[in-house]
């Protein structure tokens, strides 16, 4: 297949598989996928397929920065390897570990693949643990997931870690959530921001409320003081290329337009809607939501803030990896409608026309 369209035909062949199951909901007679579930075979054995697909992708300029991490490990020399434990050095380790091993370039990918891609499986298998399959399409189906499996590889396999690492955090179960946590650091500095916010959801802001006005207050904010706050973040230096995104030049909109992005807002708006409805216009409370909830706004208020930047989509993903389990975590576990089956059918067809509108409209 030509490099061009693994884009397009992944999309496709994900919305049409959200569309049967999401018809197949709607078409429900009553509520009996709420209430039994589904099969962890069918999401599993579709995520290994898709772990072999995406690893064994041809080496192109299609898929972004694929090529320079292809570069990089071409011209490395196994015999002379060095670590900068300064730097993220979990990346260092699993690029230096394949290299002594004699991996070739594709077992490296399949490798990154399967981290990114299962890490998302477990972490779903653990917040929606009778619901895996409808889980697994709400994330399948977003917009970011195929570019950060085959483009900002770091950063998507260190955000799915994170996710793993909130399944434990919540869970109180915080040695194995520490050690994600770590590793998820350990590949992208970047990866802080979740984990001190996730950290505030569990301990500090535990109303819902208050998170979306912040959220809002947010928008309001960058407005005014866009270019201020976005210096303001660069200074912090938490991420090894901050400086880099958020300097105004004009080769990087080829990746990412410039300025204030409101087709990106419209995207991060649908969780905090979802939050809103649950929390708010419902009135559920859920210790484990509200924490997710919270951790998405005080993210993607982040983002808002440095929506300028020519490269905003990288810092945009620190939030939007949470966007399918806000949307989705309700649907399976909490008592969202009465017409349950058929409302979480059609939430996930419009959350994949949506995420299909806007990479083939806006992107």
């Amino acid at each position: 297949m030509n490099p061009s369209y693994y884009q397009e035909f992944f999309t496709g062949i994900m919305a049409a598989i959200a569309i049967i199951v999401g018809g197949i909901r709607i078409s429900s007679p009553d509520n009996r996928h709420q209430l039994e579930g589904s099969s962890i075979v069918l999401p599993l054995l579709l995520c290994i397929a898709l772990t072999f697909w995406i690893g064994f992708r041809p080496v192109s300029s299609a898929f972004g920065d694929m090529v320079n991490y292809a570069l990089e490990y071409s011209k490395m020399d196994a015999r002379h390897i060095s670590m900068d434990w300064s730097s993220e050095w979990i990346w260092q380790w699993l690029m230096n570990g394949c290299k002594a091993a004699g991996f070739s370039i594709h077992t490296f990918f399949t490798i990154v693949a399967a981290g990114y891609v299962l890490s998302a499986f477990w972490a779903v298998k653990r917040l929606m643990p009778s619901d895996p399959m409808l889980g697994m399409l709400f994330v399948l189906t977003s917009l970011m997931f195929f570019t950060f499996a085959t483009n900002g590889l770091r950063n998507g396999l260190a955000c799915h870690l994170v996710l793993l690492a909130f399944s434990f955090l919540m869970d109180d179960k915080w040695i194995p959530g520490a050690l994600f946590a770590l590793l998820a650091v350990g590949i992208h500095r970047s990866a802080m921001l979740p984990i001190i916010a996730i950290l505030v959801g569990i301990f500090l802001l535990k109303d819902v409320r208050y998170a979306i006005a912040f959220w809002v207050a947010s928008i309001f904010l960058s407005l005014v003081f866009g270019d201020a706050a976005t210096n303001f973040f660069a200074s912090l230096g938490f991420d090894d290329r901050m400086t880099q995104y958020t300097q105004t030049i004009k080769d990087f909109s080829e990746f990412s337009k410039e300025g204030f992005r409101w087709d990106f807002l419209l995207y991060s708006t649908m969780p905090v809607v979802m939050a809103w409805y649950v929390c708010t216009r419902k009135g559920i409370t859920d210790n484990w939501y509200n924490a997710l909830c919270v951790t998405y706004c005080l993210c993607n208020a982040f983002w808002i803030m440095v929506i300028r930047s020519a490269f905003s989509n990288r810092f945009a993903y620190l939030s939007w990896f949470m966007c399918p389990i806000i949307i989705a975590y309700p649907l399976v576990n909490l008592p969202v409608r009465e017409d349950q089956d058929r409302f979480a059918g059609w939430v996930l067809i419009a959350y994949a026309a949506f995420s299909v509108f806007m990479w083939f409209v806006f992107w």
